[in-house]
């Protein structure tokens, strides 16, 4: 979710936790991560996708008829917040059908999908391509476009007007992350290199220009600009802080690297750069599960109710490489206020204006 940057420099003087974090990587290679985890957990019970769906659509759709019910602001803006649970909910669900594991119909998960995306008119298919192409390279410095870091030196070359986007994304206005990040990718059928991912973005564009719009023209013509902003906009921007806030959690941390490609490997991007967070059990189970995302990075066709058993399998296996915390308002804020520039000299997050001075030691390349 940043502006494509020049090819990254090397750690020059890797900090011990980026050289620790080379040597798991090394010794995760040639493993099969996805054998750890037992087959019955890659099932799918459409049934039970079914419900989940319903119950998010539930919260989405009742927080809107309560917001239409109720005249008092210390009520309304709660049931915004809800809304926006439901909304993410729904796009967690428009998830699973992405990497197909929401049933094994094709057909369907793609009809699923659309439909779940659009309280936050995204087009489904725009979405996957981008979202797949996080998956095949995470973390890496040079190809992955979810919450990429810059450096500070790259970051002073930005023009002015990017530079703010950069800076206010990630922190005071972390919840336009996604939003930003959903302006650039969606509506852009050729940056997809295939002919056929092509034409599968414009089909799910129009899909959302013809529904989604014609939604929102009847909203407002039947409850005015004010319903426009109470019934839509406002959960769409509730929707997004979950989505933006989720999703940099996800990968961001002092300790987790950004890699260039000479350290990148698949293995260490499935395992090793993520952190599941624990949240109260009813946010969980609200959530799908979606914090619980090392698994889901090891096997996308975990369905989302099985990611608790499969994540349990991974932590057996590989104690000290399946990262766990518990969720806080600390912790996020911990994030935003560490994880803003790639450091060239440490190869982690750094937030110093200018590089850290030390002498100069082996390279993480020769540890």
């Amino acid at each position: 979710m940043t502006q494509t940057q020049s090819r990254p420099d090397l750690p020059t003087n890797p900090d011990p936790g980026f050289v620790e974090f080379i040597r798991k990587s090394r010794a995760l290679e040639g493993q099969k991560l996805t054998a750890v985890i037992p087959r019955e957990y890659m099932q799918p019970s459409i049934i039970r996708g079914l419900a989940s769906l319903a119950m998010s659509l539930t919260l989405y759709a009742g927080s809107l008829v309560g917001i239409a019910c109720v005249d008092r602001w210390y009520l309304i803006v709660p049931l915004i917040g809800v809304a926006g649970l439901g909304g993410w909910g729904l796009h967690c669900i428009g998830h699973d059908c992405g990497h197909g594991s929401f049933s094994r119909n094709r057909r369907l998960n793609f009809a699923i999908g659309q439909f779940a995306l659009l309280p936050l008119m995204y087009p489904f298919h725009a979405w996957r391509h981008e979202h797949n192409n996080h998956h095949s390279h995470t973390n890496n410095l040079e190809l992955d476009e979810d919450w990429r870091p810059i450096s500070r030196e790259v970051y002073r070359r930005m023009p002015l007007g990017h530079r703010f986007v950069y800076f206010s994304t990630r922190t005071w206005a972390l919840g336009t992350g996604s939003i930003h990040y959903w302006l650039k990718s969606s509506f852009k059928p050729s940056r997809f290199p295939k002919r056929r991912m092509r034409r599968e973005a414009r089909r799910s564009i129009g899909i959302v220009a013809v529904v989604g719009g014609g939604y929102l023209c009847a909203l407002t013509y039947f409850t005015g600009v004010q319903g426009l902003l109470l019934y839509f906009v406002a959960p769409w921007f509730a929707t997004h802080l979950w989505f933006s806030m989720t999703t940099m959690m996800h990968h961001s941390a002092e300790d987790i690297p950004y890699l260039p490609n000479q350290y990148w490997t698949r293995n260490a991007s499935r395992l090793l750069v993520t952190t599941d967070y624990l949240y109260p059990r009813w946010l969980l189970f609200c959530t799908h599960y979606i914090s619980l995302h090392t698994a889901h990075h090891v096997a996308p066709s975990v369905p989302h109710y099985h990611l608790p058993k499969a994540q349990a399998a991974l932590i057996q296996r590989y104690p000290d490489m399946v990262r766990v915390e518990k969720a806080s308002i600390g912790r996020l804020w911990n994030i935003i206020r560490k994880c803003l520039f790639y450091d060239p000299v440490s190869g982690l997050y750094g937030t110093h204006p200018m590089p850290r001075a030390s002498a100069p030691t082996t390279t993480a390349g020769a540890a």
